[in-house]
């Protein structure tokens, strides 16, 4: 009964520490892991939450500024963030436009 007791604790802590490393994988960056720009800085500091807010951040200022771009425009899908073929230059057309405020 009590090796019955151990090895269900130990199967408990196992799932628990699975469960708690894939919520972990969730929250970290796989795209702007390297440079200096603000979404590479904000990778960096606050995962990948950080850089969605910061991505949004330059989305809102490019619009205010009469430029269109979305999120959708360069991510394939919003959930793994995968990029479009055209992402890598279509940011630095965001970038730029951070610049022309």
């Amino acid at each position: 009964m009590i090796r019955f007791a151990a090895q269900l604790c130990a199967a408990a802590l196992l799932f628990l520490l699975m469960g708690t490393a894939g919520a972990a994988d969730e929250g970290k960056c796989t795209i702007a892991t390297k440079g200096d720009s603000p979404t590479a800085r904000a990778c960096a500091k606050g995962g990948r939450a950080a850089a969605k807010k910061v991505m949004k951040d330059m989305v809102k200022q490019a619009k205010g500024g009469g430029q269109k771009f979305t999120c959708d425009g360069c991510h394939k899908d919003l959930d793994t963030y995968e990029l479009t073929k055209t992402a890598t230059e279509d940011f630095k057309k965001l970038e730029a436009a951070q610049k022309t405020k």
